[in-house]
C-alpha cells in the first residue's frame, strides 16, 4: 500500500526535477562555505547547557549531603544534644543582635568576631568528628561545651563592645550639637 503512494507520488511530480547541471567550481564553493561554518560554529548552546546542568548538580549535592558535624551530632547521647542545643540558641540570638549592627563604626569588629567564631567552630567540627570516631568521651564532651560557652561569651563581649561604640558615639553626638 506504501509503495502505491510513493510510486504515485513520483509520478505526480515526473517532469518537475532540477536535473540542469552547475556551474563549474559549484561543488567547491559549497564544500568551502560548509568548511567555514563548521570551523565559526561553537557549541555555545551545548557547553552552556552542561555547565548549569554540573552546577545544578553541584549545588544540589553540597545543600543535601549531612555535614561531618550533623552526622557527628546524630550519634550523640540526648543530654549532650540537648546541651548542644541549648548553646546553639544562645548563640544564634548573639549572632542575631550583632547582624543587626551595621554601622561603620563596629563593622571592623563584626568582621573580626566572624573570624573569631568561624575558627571556633572548625575546633567545635574537630572535636565532634573526633566524638564520632572514638565515641563519647568526657574529656571530648567537657571541650566541646567549653568551645560552645566560649563562643557565647565570646559573643556577649561583642554585643557590649558595639553598645559601647553606640553609647560613645550618642555622647560624642550630643556634645558637639
Amino acid at each position: 500500500m506504501k509503495e502505491k503512494n510513493l510510486e504515485e507520488l513520483f509520478q505526480s511530480l515526473d517532469n518537475q526535477w532540477d536535473i540542469e547541471t552547475p556551474i563549474l567550481g559549484h561543488q567547491q564553493r559549497f564544500m568551502d562555505r560548509l568548511n567555514v561554518k563548521k570551523k565559526r560554529r561553537f557549541p555555545y548552546k551545548t557547553v552552556l547547557s552542561i555547565a548549569a546542568v554540573l552546577l545544578i548538580s553541584l549545588g544540589i549535592y553540597t545543600l543535601y549531603q549531612p555535614s561531618e558535624n550533623q552526622i557527628g551530632i546524630a550519634n550523640m547521647s540526648p543530654e549532650v544534644k540537648e546541651s548542644h542545643q541549648y548553646f546553639n540558641s544562645l548563640i544564634k540570638k548573639e549572632l542575631a543582635i550583632i547582624e543587626k549592627e551595621n554601622a561603620p563604626e563596629s563593622k571592623i569588629i563584626v568582621r573580626d568576631a566572624m573570624a573569631q567564631l568561624d575558627a571556633l567552630d572548625k575546633d567545635y567540627n574537630k572535636l565532634v568528628s573526633e566524638m564520632s570516631e572514638e565515641g563519647e568521651n568526657t574529656q571530648i564532651i567537657y571541650a566541646m561545651i567549653q568551645n560552645l560557652q566560649t563562643r557565647v561569651a565570646f559573643l556577649q563581649k561583642v554585643v557590649q563592645q558595639i553598645e559601647n561604640i553606640k553609647k560613645l558615639k550618642s555622647n560624642y553626638n550630643e556634645k558637639t550639637t
